[in-house]
C-alpha cells in the first residue's frame, strides 16, 4: 500500500505539535465556567461559547466530555472554511470523508469509520438543532441525509462524535453523530458572491433584538445559482429561515422554521475507461434531461433549562421533504420520488446528584419519531412518464428510552454507563402499480435493540486524558427494499470498541485526540449509487485517529497549526479463505493546515485571515477481493478574509479549491458491474464575495 506523505509524517507531526503544549499546559488548571462562556472576536466573527471542549472528566452531558472521540468546532471555524457547500463544512475534521457527486442538489456522500461513502451520508446520524435528519427507507438508501437546505452562516457550532457511544441517537449513528446547531441571534448584513462555473449567491440577514433583550432572533433569506463544472449541472435554490428565541418559565426556547426549493439538472456518472480512452469528455452529461427537484419545509422548536444542576430539555420537530430524481444509469431514465412527512421529539432530564457520597451526574429521556412515506418509480424518456414499476407507501415508527449515569469515584476518575432502547414499527404497503413479483404485499414488522454503552476517562492532569468505551449501535432495515423481500428481518448490530487519548489547554492554544477502534457488524447491506445490492454479512472495522491542533502563539489570532490523520482497515468477516475487504471507504485521510490572522496584534485598522488546508485521501477497494482499488488523491483548499477593525462585521474574502494530478476524477469512483463509474470535480474553482453590516 503506497501512503505518499500518510502515516510516518503526519501521525509524528501530531504527536510533536500535541507533545511540547501539553507539557507547557500540564499546571493550568481547567476552569470550565470561563471556558463554557468565553467570548472572542475573529476576523469580525462574535464567537460566543459552545466551541470549548469540556474536560473529559467533568459530569457534564456534552458530547467532550463523554469517554470518547469528539470534535467540537464553532463560528470562527465555519467562517475560515471554503465553502461551495454543507459538505466542506466537514472536509477538515478527523475521520470525516466527503464526496461531491456533482448531481446538484442530491445529497452528498460523507462517511466516518470505514462506511461507505456512496450511500448519501446513510451510515451517519445526522441532526439540526436536535431534529434528526436521516431519512430511513428512502429509495436513494437507507440513512439518506440531505443537508443541502443548511445555511452555513447560521451555524454556531459543529459537533462530532465518533463511533455509536452517544446514547442519544440510535438508528444510523454507525459511523459516529454529526449535530449541528443554529444561531439563536444574527446581526443584519448582506453578503453577495461570485465565481467560476457561473456561480452566484445572496445571503440577507435581518437581525432583531437587543442582546440583552429576552426576544429576539432572525431571518435568513439565501438564492444560489450555478451552471456548474459538468454540462446539464445547473442549480438554483431559495431557502428561507426565522428563528426566534425568547425566554419561558426556567430557561430559554427557541423556534425554528425554514422553507427550501431547489431545482437541479445532473450530469449522472460516466464510465471511467471513457474518460481514459477520451471516447468521451470529463465533462460530457450522461442524459441532458436528468435532474431533479426537493422542496423542503420544516419547523423545530427547543427549550433548554437554565440551571445547570437540574434541568429539562427538549426537541419538538416536523419536516416535509419531497425529492424527485430523473436519472439515466445507461438503461433509460427513471424517476424516483420520495415524498415523506416525519416528526418528533426528545424530552430529556439532567440532575447532578450524589452516588452514596459519590458525585454523580444522571441524564434520562425519551424520544419518539415517525415517518409517512411514499415511495414511487416510473420508466421515463426526457421527464416524461411511460410506465411505473415501484409503488410503495411505508409508516415507520420509532420510541425510544434511554439514559445515562456518569459517576466520579475520585476527581481524576469518571465513569459511565448508559443504555438506549427503540422499538421499530413498520407497516409496508405495496401498490398495484408496484411489477415487483413480492410474495408480501403488506408488512407490519416491529424489531426492537437494546444498546448498552460503558466507558471511562482519566485524567492525569487538567489537560490531558485518557479514555476507553464499548457501545452497541445499530441500522435498521430498509421498509422499501428490504422488508417486503423478508419480513422477518431484524436490525444489524454494531459492536464497538475504542480506546483513545484528549488533550486540551485552558487558554484554547491545544486540542489533540487520538484513539484506536474496532467495531464488528452483523448483516451489513449496503447498495450502490445504481441500486446494485452489496450483502456483505459480517464485517469488521479496525482503525486509529489522530487529530490536533495547536495555537503556536499567546494571542488568539496567532499562526494556528492543525492536522489529521486516520487509518482504516475494513474487512468482511464471513468465513472465506481469502481475505475479503469492504469497499468504498478510504484506506486512509490526511490533512494539514494552517490559520493565521495578520495585523491583530498591531494597531493597524486592516487584518487578513487566510485558513488553507491540504487534504489526502487514499484509495478505495472498489470489490471485495481487493484487485481493483481506486487511487490516492489530494485535495488543497483555501480562503483569504480582508476585515477593518473600525467596521465589525464586514469583510471581503476570496476562496478556492484545487485538485492536483488526477484528483478531480477520483473524489467519486465506484464499481457498479463491471464498470467504474466517477464524476468528475472541477480541477479548480475560485469565489469571491463581500459582506456588509445593516
Amino acid at each position: 500500500m503506497n501512503h505518499p506523505y500518510a502515516s510516518p509524517f503526519l501521525v509524528s507531526t501530531l504527536l510533536g505539535l500535541l507533545a511540547p503544549v501539553t507539557l507547557r499546559a500540564q499546571t493550568t488548571p481547567v476552569d470550565t465556567t470561563t471556558l463554557r462562556n468565553r467570548t472572542q472576536r475573529l476576523s469580525g466573527v462574535e464567537v460566543i461559547g459552545g466551541a470549548t471542549p469540556t474536560r473529559k472528566t467533568e459530569l457534564s452531558a456534552e458530547a467532550t466530555a463523554s469517554p470518547a472521540s469528539v470534535t467540537l468546532v464553532g463560528r470562527d471555524y465555519v467562517a475560515k472554511q471554503a465553502v461551495n457547500s454543507y459538505g466542506d463544512l466537514l472536509r477538515p475534521l478527523a475521520g470525516v470523508n466527503v464526496s461531491n457527486y456533482q448531481l446538484g442538489g442530491v445529497a452528498y456522500g460523507i462517511q466516518m469509520r470505514g462506511y461507505t461513502v456512496v450511500e448519501h451520508a446513510r451510515d451517519v446520524a445526522f441532526s439540526i438543532d436536535g431534529a434528526l435528519q436521516n431519512q430511513g427507507s428512502s429509495l436513494s438508501a437507507n440513512g439518506y441525509a440531505d443537508l443541502n437546505p443548511l445555511i452555513p452562516e447560521t451555524v454556531r457550532r459543529i459537533e462530532v462524535v465518533r463511533g455509536p457511544f452517544s446514547p442519544f441517537y440510535g438508528d444510523h449513528a454507525l459511523g459516529g453523530v454529526i449535530r449541528f446547531d443554529t444561531e439563536d441571534r444574527l446581526n443584519s448584513s448582506m453578503t453577495l458572491s461570485g465565481g467560476t462555473f457561473g456561480q452566484a449567491r445572496g445571503l440577507g440577514i435581518l437581525g432583531f433584538g437587543k442582546p440583552e433583550s429576552p426576544v429576539g432572533g432572525y431571518v435568513a433569506v439565501a438564492a444560489t445559482r450555478t451552471d456548474g463544472f459538468r454540462d446539464n449541472s445547473k442549480d438554483k435554490s431559495l431557502n428561507g429561515l426565522a428563528k426566534l428565541s425568547f425566554k419561558m418559565p426556567g430557561g430559554t426556547a427557541s423556534l425554528r422554521v425554514q422553507a427550501y426549493a431547489d431545482n437541479h439538472n445532473s450530469a449522472s456518472y460516466l464510465k471511467r475507461a471513457d474518460i481514459d480512452a477520451d471516447r468521451v469528455d470529463r465533462r460530457d452529461a450522461v442524459n441532458g434531461t436528468d435532474g431533479g427537484s426537493t422542496r423542503q419545509q420544516n419547523a423545530v422548536f427547543n427549550y433548554q433549562g437554565s440551571d445547570p444542576a437540574r434541568y429539562f430539555s427538549a426537541t419538538l420537530y416536523a419536516q416535509h421533504h419531497d425529492f424527485i430524481r430523473f436519472r439515466d444509469g445507461g438503461t433509460g431514465q427513471r424517476q424516483t420520488r420520495d415524498n415523506r412527512v416525519w416528526g418528533g421529539g426528545d424530552v430529556r432530564y439532567t440532575r447532578l446528584t450524589k452516588l452514596g457520597s459519590l458525585p454523580a451526574q444522571v441524564a434520562a429521556g425519551l424520544s419518539f419519531r415517525t415517518d409517512d412515506i411514499e415511495g414511487t418509480r416510473f420508466s421515463t424518456v426526457a421527464r416524461q412518464q411511460v410506465k411505473q414499476d415501484r409503488e410503495r407507501d411505508i409508516t415507520t415508527s420509532t420510541p425510544s428510552a434511554y439514559a445515562q449515569l456518569q459517576v466520579r469515584p475520585i476527581e481524576q476518575l469518571k465513569l459511565t454507563a448508559s443504555a438506549r432502547y427503540d422499538r421499530l414499527y413498520y407497516h409496508v404497503r405495496v401498490g398495484a402499480n408496484d411489477v415487483a413479483a413480492l410474495a408480501n404485499t403488506r408488512v407490519k414488522s416491529h424489531p426492537d435493540i437494546f444498546s448498552p454503552k460503558v466507558g471511562a476517562a482519566f485524567s492525569f492532569t487538567p489537560t490531558l486524558s485518557v479514555f476507553a468505551n464499548a457501545a452497541r449501535g445499530f441500522k435498521s432495515p430498509d421498509g422499501f427494499a428490504e422488508l417486503p423481500v423478508n419480513p422477518d428481518l431484524g436490525v444489524s448490530k454494531l459492536a464497538s470498541y475504542e480506546v483513545g487519548l484528549s488533550a486540551d489547554d485552558a487558554s484554547g492554544r491545544l486540542h489533540g485526540v487520538l484513539a484506536a477502534y474496532q467495531s464488528n457488524q452483523t448483516n451489513e447491506v449496503q447498495i450502490d449509487p445504481l441500486g446494485q445490492l452489496k450483502n456483505f454479512g459480517r464485517t469488521r472495522r479496525q482503525g486509529v485517529e489522530a487529530e490536533a491542533r495547536v495555537r503556536l502563539v499567546e494571542n488568539v489570532d496567532g499562526p494556528t497549526v492543525f492536522g489529521n490523520y486516520t487509518y482504516l482497515k475494513a474487512r468482511l468477516r464471513n468465513g472465506a479463505d481469502a481475505t475479503e475487504y469492504v469497499t468504498d471507504t478510504p484506506q486512509y485521510l490526511g490533512t494539514l493546515g494552517l490559520d493565521w490572522t495578520f495585523g491583530s496584534s498591531s494597531s493597524l485598522p486592516h487584518r487578513l485571515t487566510l485558513s488553507v488546508y491540504d487534504q489526502l485521501i487514499g484509495p478505495k477497494y472498489l470489490n471485495s477481493d481487493g484487485s481493483l482499488e481506486s487511487k490516492a488523491f489530494t485535495r488543497v483548499a483555501g480562503k483569504l478574509i480582508y476585515t477593518r477593525t473600525s467596521w465589525a462585521g464586514f469583510r471581503v474574502y476570496v476562496e478556492s479549491s484545487f485538485y492536483p494530478g488526477s484528483g478531480a476524477l477520483d473524489e467519486v469512483s465506484f464499481l457498479s458491474g463491471p464498470d467504474i463509474l466517477t464524476s468528475a470535480q472541477a480541477r479548480a474553482t475560485v469565489t469571491g464575495g463581500i459582506k456588509v453590516p445593516f
